[in-house]
């Protein structure tokens, strides 16, 4: 692979080494013109071979191919086009002093509007402008991202993977979110989608971002307002799928001089339900050995969420400013399931019957102070300080006619979970000189959790614990320092170079545990470099060869010690001897107009696989844990296509396919596995009529496989309807998502090789669409004055927010 990056990054450079065009560009009368496009193309043929822009001196310099003929044609507005006469380059080729003539007409007033595209290609990945979505009001956050390009969400387990691989970070506003793959869930349903700008899916990002999630980084991107006076926003949604759905958004700003103030409400509620059907055969020792078993759940949920978000932006002087945000998130979470089946057995038959009822609540806390100072025109100095404090605890209780040598007929299942990260992140950027700038910035980040769980039996009026395996309280402490060093180079108007370092090191250590295997004290310390290397082929084409490394750390829920029911036979919990995932990836973009191209290649040591199926301290009974793999491989090409047939119709088509290959060694027998997988998406957008639109889109994930297990392929589609009112009175919106209800999701367990467990269990999840479509309707309208764009400069900071 070192071969490959090397001879590749020859030809990018190669070309800079040809023959040049140079010269310089005024007016009639000398002044120079600035910011010209000047355009080189063969004589023979008028193939375009380069482009470039006039600098403010007028001066113009372009790198060709080798020695022919060519052309020279300028354009620029307020003058006439020029096209040289032909000439023959053998090395270097002044043009001198190109007089340009105007063209003796003024223009009016100039109004431009328009539209961002659905998505753009930036350095590192892919931006999605969610709001030019129909389908975005009275969304959740989640429900947007799940409709994103190579976005996949477990409908069961919540876990987020992007372009079929799994170990991917979640940040809100650059920082990362801490929190397991539930509570990610949890607080992206609490936000809803009106408060959001756009979804970053970044599969390469730079040393300027923390280097945690080989997947890549999915960076959630907040609305910032610099509408001079006092404006808002204010919104409500209501819905039903089998149950009710609503919320509601309110947010003010004020700017006026230097200071800038902001705030928001919003409120969630959803009601939901689902189905899990799971049968097939097991050895489970605790209840007798090999089994037959049909298992039936059906689950009914509530959830809802409050959340509050205010902040000041206050200009100190022309060079300095400073301010503060504060969000707080509070929810409950309710469920209700009847859950019953059968175990048959050589010689009896087990009937399970079981209400399983549960309650949980959760906080989320974020606090951060900004300051940003301009030492000169050239150095920027920006200094940021979080803190997040997390709060969760649930309560379930278990009431089955079930009897095993392990659970009496009540259970209950108590989980407690608190996490407090503090940050602190300095800055620097300097501008060495035109073309040459440097990046810079020292990070770091102190996290402690507690968490404690246990199943507990009701025998004689009394809770009493099972024993081990089934209860611990555990505390961590991880504390991470970064340094990261960027130097971006433009040799010229046509070539860029962006190389940077990034040096982590991590402690991760346990105060204490009610299993000594749970004691842990690792350190690493890596340098994680990446490379960008940006060659513009003419105005609208170019190139971008990358290389980057990566590091997954196993989030602080996968490393906790929680243990929690999942029915008479199994339990899920935590591993705390979870190793971290080192990634290397080889990426090639290729822009063609507004038509985007992707290749990357990408290798993973110890990637971190969830719900494994394996033995654990309680014998006989099976344990649903995270487990590292040996490596995985993985080959990904992904397209982006955008289509304008009309003026009313834009089409936006993506596909992503990649061949992937992984080594499992932690099953009683080695497993090997290569498989191809593919995602489909599109979204058509039609404006028949002034203030209507219709938007209709959808997505296909073909059948994959992870660890042990298979996932079929599954299809969603979904319909938004708009109709913005006269005299800007607001908007109505109507969506219907899942239209042909299609979130059925099947999966096969313990077909590859034989588990610890001889698993050949069949798994089918049914979510409240596949019963019937769920239906929205928003009403939004925008509230007070709106001057023009000025106030405060926003945030700048980049990083933090993600694992538990």
């Amino acid at each position: 692979m070192k071969a490959l990056l090397t001879s590749v990054i020859i030809l990018f450079l190669a070309a800079s080494a040809k023959g040049q065009v140079y010269g310089r560009l005024t007016d009639s009368i000398g002044n120079p013109v600035a910011f010209a496009t000047v355009v080189l193309e063969k004589s023979a043929d008028s193939t375009l071979v380069h482009s470039a822009l006039s600098d403010e001196k007028g001066n113009f310099s372009l790198r060709t191919a080798p020695a022919a003929t060519y052309i020279i044609k300028v354009s620029c507005v307020g003058y006439a086009n020029y096209i040289s006469a032909s000439f023959t380059l053998q090395t270097t080729f002044n043009s001198g002093t190109i007089k340009l003539k105007t063209t003796g007409k003024q223009l009016g007033e100039v109004v431009i509007r328009s539209a961002k595209p659905l998505m753009q290609q930036t350095t590192g990945g892919l931006v999605v402008n969610v709001q030019n979505s129909v389908m975005t009001k009275g969304s959740s956050v989640l429900q947007v991202l799940s409709r994103s390009p190579g976005v996949i969400i477990d409908a069961q387990t919540n876990a987020i993977s992007l372009n079929g691989k799994s170990g991917v970070i979640v940040m809100l506003d650059g920082k990362l979110l801490r929190l397991s793959a539930a509570q990610v869930s949890s607080l992206l349903n609490s936000i809803t989608a009106d408060d959001i700008d756009k979804i970053e899916l970044l599969t390469t990002p730079p040393a300027k971002y923390d280097a945690d999630g080989n997947a890549g980084l999915i960076n959630i991107v907040t609305k910032k307002n610099k509408q001079t006076g006092t404006s808002g926003t204010i919104s409500a949604t209501g819905g039903y799928g089998t149950d009710e759905k609503a919320s509601t958004d309110l947010s003010l700003n004020y700017i006026k001089g230097k200071i800038s103030l902001h705030g928001s409400y919003n409120y969630y509620h959803n009601r939901t339900q689902g189905l899990l059907l799971a049968w097939g055969t097991e050895n489970v020792p605790i209840i007798g050995g090999q089994t037959a078993f049909n298992y039936h759940g059906d689950g009914h949920f509530l959830s809802n969420y409050n959340s509050f978000n205010g902040g000041l932006d206050y200009r100190v002087s022309a060079r300095t400013n400073i301010g503060g945000n504060l969000n707080y998130n509070v929810g409950s979470n309710k469920n209700n399931n009847h859950n019953y089946g059968n175990y048959a057995l050589p010689d009896t038959n087990l009937s399970y019957s079981s209400l399983i009822s549960g309650d949980g609540h959760t906080s989320y806390f974020h606090g951060n102070f900004y300051a940003e100072q301009a030492i000169n025109t050239n150095q920027k100095l920006n200094l940021n300080v979080d803190y997040f404090d997390h709060n969760s605890n649930s309560s379930t209780q278990v009431q089955s006619d079930f009897s095993s040598t392990l659970f009496a007929p009540r259970q209950q299942n108590l989980a407690n979970a608190a996490i407090k990260v503090s940050v602190a992140q300095v800055d620097y950027s300097n501008l060495l000189r035109k073309g040459l700038q440097l990046e810079s910035g020292l990070k770091g980040t102190f996290t402690h959790t507690k968490s404690r769980a246990s199943i507990e039996n009701l025998v004689n009026g009394q809770w009493v614990p099972i024993g081990a395996g089934t209860s611990n309280d555990l505390a961590t402490r991880e504390l991470i320092g970064a340094a990261y060093t960027i130097v971006n180079w433009n040799p010229d108007s046509l070539l860029s170079i962006s190389a940077g370092a990034r040096y982590e090191y991590s402690q991760n250590t346990t105060d204490h545990s009610l299993n000594a295997q749970y004691y842990i004290d690792r350190r690493l310390g890596k340098l994680f470099p990446s490379i960008f290397i940006t060659r513009k082929l003419n105005a609208t084409d170019q190139l971008q060869l990358s290389y980057t490394e990566r590091i997954t750390r196993p989030s602080y829920a996968d490393l906790a010690s929680y243990v929690s029911y999942n029915d008479p036979v199994s339990v899920f919990t935590g591993n705390p001897a979870l190793k971290p995932t080192i990634t290397k990836n080889i990426k090639l973009d290729y822009k063609l107009r507004d038509y985007l191209f992707s290749i990357v290649y990408s290798h993973d040591a110890n990637p971190i696989l969830g719900t494994q199926v394996v033995p654990g301290p309680t014998s006989g009974l099976v344990y649903l844990t995270p487990e590292n793999a040996d490596w995985q491989n993985n080959l990904t090409l992904q397209v982006a296509v955008p289509f304008k047939p009309a003026a009313w119709w834009e089409m936006n088509y993506g596909a992503i396919g990649g061949y992937h290959k992984y080594r499992v060694s932690f099953f009683p027998e080695l497993l090997k596995k290569n498989y191809f997988s593919y995602t489909l998406n599109f979204t058509e957008t039609f404006k028949p009529a002034k203030n209507y639109a219709i938007e209709f889109s959808g997505y296909y994930n073909s059948a994959s496989y992870s660890s042990n297990s298979r996932s079929n392929g599954n299809a969603i589609f979904n319909l938004g309807i708009k109709r913005d009112l006269p005299n800007k009175n607001g908007s109505f919106q109507l969506s219907i998502s899942d239209i042909f209800r299609g979130a059925s999701y099947y999966s096969q367990l313990g077909q590859l090789v034989t588990d610890s467990f001889n698993s050949d269990v069949k798994i089918n999840y049914q979510a409240e669409s596949h019963s019937f479509p769920i239906i929205k309707l928003s009403y939004s309208r925008p509230l007070g004055s709106s001057g023009k764009k000025t106030g405060p400069k926003e945030s700048k900071t980049k990083d933090e927010q993600n694992r538990l």
